[in-house]
């Protein structure tokens, strides 16, 4: 952590509550605390940096060497700032030399300092016992950052010493790839993050440079020559399942052109990007070399490890699966120019890396990540990007004037880097929650500059909903959903209205379907409905309905259960019991059964709740289509009503009712399958207008015993009134993923539930197949582009979207639970090949079945 890590190990912290408060802290302390916090924000304030390296440089020769203590903290703090803002590291690199100009053997005890701290890092990349904290981005992560900075320090380090680690290294990233015929992350990583420093020993125009220039040169034909990237199309893990609106770059392919460009013609692309610091360098007269040579892993014991999937950090993490750029803000989306530096630039692919890693290694402190990533041009050349700020409209008015000027906006960087992060496949590296406050957080810094660049990526991934990978559709739903409740639901709705228009009588069109489940997610996050009803334009009020099933559906399932008697329609009220209206027959049972439930455990008898069954029974049994299936909604919905107020009631209440429920159930005579499905059908039919909370019921049911894991999935995944649910409400969707992820982390691993879960999807689309009545492969057209239809023929362009999105969710729970799958690869395969008699079907899902198990 960079906030005092040198106060953590010298002790004064814990001692501090030893004083009394006239005790005054030791001098070094005293000192430590007053000029560490300015070299972490050394570079923020150009007009400062060149005194501040004059006031640090003075004030750290006096002082080095004199006590440990401050020797230890300065240390500490460089190598903070080098692993958690490594846009800062030129400025710690000047500093750095400065002072060896003035006191060699500081510069030599910094380059010591990281140059042991590389072979530490070395050392734990194949310790099993690593263990890494939240913000741990991974040793090979690392390695390459003081990599970079030492480089920064080519003018006081002997070039052939410099040259020897890159070498080494890269032999080292060549032998791991040489080892398998599959693709190796870890080799991939060392190879892509190495080269991406290269240009970092030029920083500064040394006495070096023409020396290194040469030696760099034969670098780069050696390794172009012996590094062989291997094949990794793995459509699994694209962000698109059909016509990507971009072509994805492959960090591994595109590393070395663009590192070779940026060398090219003088080094002119460094030099419009690197800030000059030239003028401020004092002379090296002292050179030194490292004190030992490096010392790398056998390829024995890093091969175990070179999967980069033993939980070694959240950067080399990324590795574990190819590394392709993820766009969102793409050129001539707002004008005939690109906002964001392209990753086929070394420049583009710099600011990435950079981004990537103030994120990541700083998610301890998501206020000063904010901030950092929207003013990091402060730490590069001038004239990369436009005035912050600037509105599109604007830049569009300058671009027209002056066709050379940049029109490349920090905000679209900043934040399109956090969404590349939030949409990463298969897995994220931080939670959900962190990349979420993140761009609240931003946003809410500077609303005025960063709402436009947020309402530009919702329309870029709105109107790619059609292509877009069935998983992240529903990350896109949740962040849209909490940037609207954050900033008072409003959206300008209108520009979807035309959509509305046109598909709204269509069940799986995924516009619509997206529409549908942001307003009800806008709605369970208010407890003032009108802030939503308000928001929306007139053609979306229909849509303010939050029902899991509509309402003449709801009461086809009440009126099921009886026979002889006509219900009140009235009487079905939104989170109420129905049961318990004064117009129903026995209510007055009925509230004896609340009351039961109300009571005290220990003041209570499962014969008491017997008797009331039994008198309902002898009564009014008549008018009762199945009693067994009427108990079973009875209670369940009783429970339910109890629990109503909040989450942490309805827990208690099945808490304390479990074992009474459980010998009530244990009574009726019927199959567990079809208990458990009235189970079901009881709690979500009570929780209609929040399906939400209806599933959240039947995890605590789950949790309790109640109702099984597959029953809630075999619930979700069946259509209802003639619409499976699974594909359109994102509760039901949720619920599906929520259990599947429990199942995966189980220490008892069953596999069962995730072969039937694409079996019960493999199934949908033999039917959905079986309906269009075709042999060919199903293509719906991109509705990016102006797409109409019938009405004759909208029920199949409708049944070509439901069979999209069955191959969508295929997709992705493949990818997702690919360790289970990946057992069941032969067993999947045969399934597929014997159950799908639609040639493309059956080639796609064997494909994916193959990737999976690559995965």
């Amino acid at each position: 952590m960079i906030l005092a890590d040198y106060e953590e190990e010298s002790g004064y912290r814990e001692a501090r509550p030893h004083f009394s408060k006239r005790q005054r802290l030791p001098p070094v302390v005293m000192l430590c605390k007053d000029m560490m916090p300015d070299i972490r924000t050394m570079g923020e304030s150009a007009k400062a940096f060149p005194e501040d390296i004059k006031f640090l440089s003075e004030a750290i020769v006096h002082e080095f060497g004199n006590e440990e203590y401050f020797n230890n903290a300065l240390l500490k703090t460089f190598r903070a700032v080098v692993l958690e803002q490594p846009h800062k590291q030129p400025g710690i690199a000047l500093l750095t030399m400065v002072l060896n100009s003035a006191k060699p053997e500081i510069g030599k005890s910094v380059l010591n300092y990281f140059f042991d701290q590389v072979q530490a890092l070395l050392n734990s990349s194949h310790d099993s016992e690593y263990e890494t904290k939240s913000h741990d981005t991974g040793p090979w992560d690392k390695i390459k950052l003081i990599l970079r900075f030492i480089s920064i320090l080519s003018p006081m380090v002997i070039p052939d010493d410099l040259i020897e680690l890159y070498r080494r290294l890269l032999q080292f990233a060549i032998d791991i790839n040489n080892s398998t015929e599959k693709r190796s992350p870890l080799s991939e990583a060392i190879y892509t993050n190495t080269l991406l420093n290269i240009p970092y020993l030029f920083y500064f125009n040394s006495d070096n440079r023409a020396s290194l220039k040469t030696l760099v040169e034969d670098v780069l034909i050696f390794v172009e020559n012996d590094y062989k990237i291997k094949d990794s199309d793995i459509e699994l893990l694209k962000a698109y399942n059909k016509n990507s609106p971009y072509e994805p770059v492959h960090w591994v392919t595109a590393v070395l052109p663009n590192v070779k460009d940026a060398l090219a013609n003088e080094m002119q692309q460094l030099s419009s990007v690197f800030l000059n610091y030239d003028s401020l360098l004092t002379q090296q007269t002292t050179i030194h070399s490292f004190n030992e040579p490096l010392n790398l892993p056998t390829l024995e014991q890093i091969l175990p490890f070179s999967g980069l999937d033993k939980g070694f950090g959240s950067v080399d993490s990324l590795w574990k699966t190819p590394r392709y750029s993820f766009e969102v803000y793409l050129p001539n989306s707002v004008g005939p120019f690109a906002t964001v530096i392209p990753t086929t630039t070394y420049t583009g692919m710099l600011f990435q890396d950079i981004l990537l890693d103030i994120i990541e290694s700083m998610e301890f402190n998501r206020l000063e990540v904010a901030r950092q990533l929207v003013t990091i041009d402060l730490f590069f050349a001038p004239g990369i990007f436009t005035e912050p700020g600037l509105p599109v409209a604007q830049l569009l008015e300058q671009f027209e004037e002056n066709h050379s000027g940049t029109t490349f906006k920090i905000e679209d960087l900043a934040v399109g880097a956090i969404l590349q992060l939030t949409f990463k496949l298969p897995t994220v590296s931080q939670s959900f929650a962190y990349f979420y406050s993140l761009l609240v957080e931003i946003c809410k810094n500077s609303p005025k500059a960063i709402a436009p660049v947020f309402g530009r990526a919702f329309r870029f991934f709105y109107n790619n909903l059609d292509k877009l990978d069935f998983e992240l559709k529903a990350r896109f739903l949740d962040w849209f959903s909490i940037q609207m409740g954050n900033f008072n639901f409003s959206w300008k709705w209108n520009e979807w209205e035309t959509d509305s228009v046109q598909w709204c009588r269509t069940t799986y069109n995924p516009r619509v379907i997206f529409i549908k489940n942001l307003i009800r997610k806008e709605l369970r996050l208010t407890s003032n409905s009108a802030d939503v009803e308000e928001s929306v334009t007139d053609e979306f009020q229909k849509y303010m309905d939050p029902s899991f099933i509509k309402r003449e559906d709801l009461i086809h399932y009440y009126s099921s259960l009886f026979k002889n008697f006509q219900l009140d329609e009235d009487d079905l009220r939104n989170n109420e019991l129905y049961f318990r209206s004064p117009s129903f027959p026995f209510y007055e049972s009925v509230i004896n059964i609340l009351d039961f439930f109300h009571k005290q455990p220990d003041t209570r008898s499962i014969a008491e709740l017997e008797n009331i069954l039994k008198d309902v029974a002898d009564v009014h049994g008549s008018i009762i289509e199945d009693f067994n299936r009427f108990t079973v909604t009875l209670l369940i919905q009783a429970i339910v009503f109890c629990g109503s107020r909040s989450l942490s009631h309805a827990n208690k209440y099945i808490d304390d009712s479990r074992e009474e429920l459980k010998a009530i159930l244990a009574q009726i005579e019927v199959s567990p399958e079809v208990k458990d499905q009235w189970i079901c059908e009881a709690v979500i039919r009570y929780w209609n207008k929040n399906s939400q909370n209806g599933y959240l019921i039947l995890d605590s049911l789950r949790y309790n015993g109640l109702v099984s894991s597959g029953a809630v999935l075999n619930f979700s995944l069946t259509e209802q009134y003639g619409v499976n649910m699974s594909l359109v409400d994102s509760t039901s969707i949720e619920s599906i993923f929520r259990i599947l992820n429990e199942l995966a982390i189980a220490t008892d691993k069953n596999v069962e539930p995730f072969e039937y879960v694409f079996n019960r999807l493999v199934g949908a689309a033999n039917d959905v197949v079986s309906q269009l009545n075709t042999s060919d492969a199903i293509v719906v057209p991109d509705l990016d582009q102006e797409v109409q239809a019938t009405d004759e023929e909208l029920p199949l362009l409708d049944l070509a979207w439901k069979y999209e999105s069955i191959m969508g969710f295929l997709k992705s729970i493949l990818r997702k639970y690919s360790d289970e799958f990946s057992v069941l690869t032969e067993k999947t395969i045969t399934n597929v090949s014997q159950g799908v008699t639609h040639e493309p079907t059956k080639q796609q899902l064997n494909r994916w079945i193959l990737e999976a198990a690559e995965l």
